[in-house]
């Protein structure tokens, strides 16, 4: 199950990434939902979600660690 919900996602990257460079913005939109919706599944089940999808509906991730960083003492 882990295994096909990896590459679900992987088919769900793609077609996000041809959708933004089609600028179809609708398509984009419910691709990138149903993209997180297997993330979310994925993750739950203890799988590894592979980094390019991730970024997609998580693009800021490492921003937010970063920011964890700036205020640490010295």
């Amino acid at each position: 199950m882990i295994e096909a919900l990896q590459n679900r996602i992987v088919e769900l990257a793609a077609a996000t990434r041809e959708a933004g460079a089609s600028a179809d913005a609708s398509a984009q939109k419910e691709l990138l939902e149903d993209l997180e919706r297997h993330i979310e599944e994925l993750e739950a089940r203890g799988g590894k979600v592979p980094e390019n999808a991730l970024h997609l509906v998580r693009p800021d991730e490492d921003s937010e660690v970063e920011d964890q960083f700036d205020n640490m003492p010295i």
